[in-house]
């Protein structure tokens, strides 16, 4: 069994300690053939050189994890080798896993931070290194401080002819025209079915250019056909990790292009790539496919793959989760370029973060993007993008219209909802508004005065509902959605208001969505599994001691479940839909629910995960029923050679094996629904039959 359906209340100082390990991400980093193999083939080529040179190789690993690059360091011939880790979990496992492989005797581990050695005699190192091997970096390259890193290293640690691996990086920047990666930035105009525009966008909204947090993305698996490039990928930035002037903690590049179609400017993806040595014969890309350098020779290749599935083309160059690419986007634009038309892309960066800008080469410097609406802070970029969903909004707003009247008096439990607003449009007599949040509620109080809304009373909490107000109420609305939801099934907390406010609202109230449906789906994924597979061996290493260490914290910390936007992972049906739970928000919602069932598989071998979804369904009384869903976006087809499509503006719920692969044909399974702590328990037994 993976969990007992029990509800348990874990230390908070050691539950975060473990949550910490379990997501430390270094086994993720090694399940990365690519990246291990091209670290190990620059370790060799330097090393060799420097002995054919008549040199001895000194190298230092800073940040060592599970002391990987510190065993190929050793393997390949170094003289000497010191690896240091700050995370003192980590480093501990590293050093049970350097003397399990009997590399205790060549690897000098130090438990602290690269910026906390000593060099000099009887200190942490007796001399400075003349190689540096280290992986610092992050989807933005240089967000996790590598820059102060390398910089401190090369000024305290280092020798002055210090060679790097990676020696060299480059950042690389197209200008697109993505209205999907838009949907997500920018809240649009809200019209209903007949185009008469019911809510427009306040201006200090639509003007705002959003979170200066990063959005990493696996870009490759944006849908056909969803965006534009204005440019060819262009080198904005290079790092030279051995040299100190050449890492400058902030910078301004403007590059003179020329657009290649006419279309708006509205983002920026960013990537990047490493030179791993010197003499350049050793390149790593995180390139999207249609970028990538390798992917005509990988396309090549795969023409003789197995026919059982289709494997998409953007899944053919090397997968890796710790280093996606970014989407940055511009400052708000009505004007689009023109073919042909010549502009300026003007890139920066700091110690830790990029931005992008578009402009004249004499442009004043723009400076970095932060949040002046609120709504970008207040909401998450896949909550903006299901405010922005047309088909989504069409389908609640066409339900308005068949159940909403003049009299409506409409109770709205969701917060951050413009359904709520919209409704208030429509022609309802009062929509009741919840909304806790105080970044939250002035995001709405903009839109009320703005669309100058008079039916619209704003509720601190569902305490603050007044009884002869909560008597006149005709309809509880809600999406449902609370920022606070990680999972979808969070936003049960829904049906917990309401039980508490239902004393107050008349008996013939109509509750809108009155019901809930978990629903599973048996899948491979073709990657994603690999964040929590374990390592076993690694390039003939044996890290079964960090296996071990993870999967105890994991254990502890972690929930079965966890929440991912699979639209960016690939993944093949092995069954139909398995329908997990019905919940009854109105009648039953105070009582706890147990389901059992089980999952037939026909190639259970093939089984690494199991997704989960809720859908939400607003009509009781028609059929067929007015659903929403958090899921697929078109019925999912049994044993599909097709991947999943799955509903791009909602994170889904997966349930990763950790026993791979399975063996079992039919896997038993249970749902726990517990109202009174608001928690969802999930169970699946795919315990191998063959040990």
């Amino acid at each position: 069994m993976e969990q007992p359906l029990s509800d348990m209340a874990l230390d908070e100082g050691v539950f975060d300690l473990r949550q910490e390990i379990a997501r430390s991400a270094f086994a993720d980093m090694c399940h990365d053939w690519e990246r291990n193999q091209k670290y190990d083939q620059a370790l060799r080529i330097t090393i060799t050189r420097f002995h054919a040179a008549g040199k001895k190789a000194h190298v230092l690993d800073i940040g060592t994890g599970s002391g990987l690059l510190s065993m190929m360091a050793v393997r390949a011939g170094a003289d000497s080798v010191v690896a240091c880790e700050a995370f003192s979990p980590m480093a501990d496992c590293a050093e049970k896993i350097i003397e399990a492989n009997g590399m205790q005797k060549s690897i000098h581990l130090i438990k602290k931070r690269s910026t906390k050695l000593k060099v000099g005699p009887g200190l942490d190192m007796e001399h400075r290194a003349n190689i540096l091997v280290t992986e610092l970096f992050d989807t933005e390259l240089i967000g996790e401080g590598a820059l102060a890193t390398y910089r401190h290293a090369l000024e305290h640690l280092l020798t002055k002819d210090v060679e790097t691996i990676p020696h060299k990086a480059t950042i690389y920047a197209q200008l697109v025209e993505c209205p999907l990666a838009l949907s997500w930035q920018q809240i649009k105009t809200l019209s209903n079915a007949d185009g008469d525009i019911l809510l427009r966008v306040p201006p200090e909204v639509a003007d705002c250019r959003g979170s200066s947090a990063v959005f990493d993305i696996q870009l490759s698996q944006l849908p056909t056909g969803s965006f534009n490039t204005l440019t060819e990928p262009i080198p904005v930035f290079e790092f030279n990790w051995a040299k100190q002037d050449e890492l400058p903690m902030d910078r301004c590049r403007k590059n003179v292009c020329h657009a290649r179609i006419s279309a708006f400017p509205q983002a920026v993806f960013m990537w990047w790539d490493l030179v791993m040595e010197k003499e350049d014969q050793v390149m790593l890309s995180c390139a999207p496919y249609w970028a990538h350098p390798d992917h005509a020779q990988l396309k090549q290749k795969s023409t003789d793959q197995a026919t059982e599935r289709r494997i998409p083309e953007s899944n053919l160059i090397p997968w890796r989760d710790h280093w996606m690419q970014a989407v940055y986007f511009l400052p708000p634009t009505k004007i689009p370029l023109k073919q042909g038309q010549q502009f300026v892309l003007q890139s920066y960066h700091d110690e830790y973060s990029l931005w992008f800008g578009l402009g004249e080469e004499t442009s004043t410097p723009l400076s970095p993007p932060y949040c002046t609406c609120g709504w970008h802070i207040a909401q998450s970029r896949s909550r903006i993008g299901q405010l922005n969903d047309s088909l989504r909004n069409k389908r609640y707003l066409n339900y308005f219209e068949r159940v909403f009247s003049s009299d409506s008096v409409v109770l709205v439990l969701s917060e951050g909802s413009l359904l709520g607003l919209a409704a208030a449009r429509m022609g309802v007599k009062q929509v009741l508004l919840y909304e806790p949040n105080t970044i939250s509620r002035r995001c709405m109080e903009a839109f009320i005065q703005h669309n100058n809304i008079q039916n619209v009373q704003l509720i601190h909490s569902a305490d603050a509902l007044e009884p002869e107000g909560a008597g006149t109420v005709t309809h509880v609305f809600a999406e449902p959605h609370f920022p606070s939801a990680i999972l979808p099934w969070d936003n049960l907390h829904y049906g917990d208001m309401l039980k508490n406010v239902k004393p107050l609202l008349p008996a013939s109230v109509m509750v809108i969505p009155g019901s809930g449906t978990l629903y599973a789906l048996p899948v491979e994924f073709l990657d994603l599994h690999k964040i929590s597979a374990p390592l076993g061996t690694c390039e003939s290493f044996d890290l079964s001691m960090m296996d071990r260490l993870i999967e105890q914290h994991s254990a502890y910390a972690d929930s079965p479940i966890e929440a991912q936007p699979l639209w960016e992972y690939p993944a093949y049906p092995l069954s139909g839909a398995i329908r997990l739970m019905d919940i009854d928000i109105v009648k039953e919602f105070g009582q706890t629910k147990l389901e059992k069932g089980e999952i037939f598989l026909d190639k259970p071998e093939r089984l690494n995960g199991i997704a989960i979804w809720i859908e939400w369904h607003l009509d009781e009384s028609h059929s067929p029923k007015t659903t929403i869903s958090c899921g697929p976006q078109i019925p999912v087809e049994e044993a599909s050679r097709e991947p999943v499509r799955w509903n791009v503006n909602f994170r889904q719920g997966v349930h990763l094996l950790r026993k791979h692969p399975n063996h079992k044909a039919v896997i038993p399974w249970a749902v726990k629904f517990n109202p009174m702590l608001g928690n969802v328990y999930f169970q699946f037994d795919y315990m191998d039959e063959v040990e």
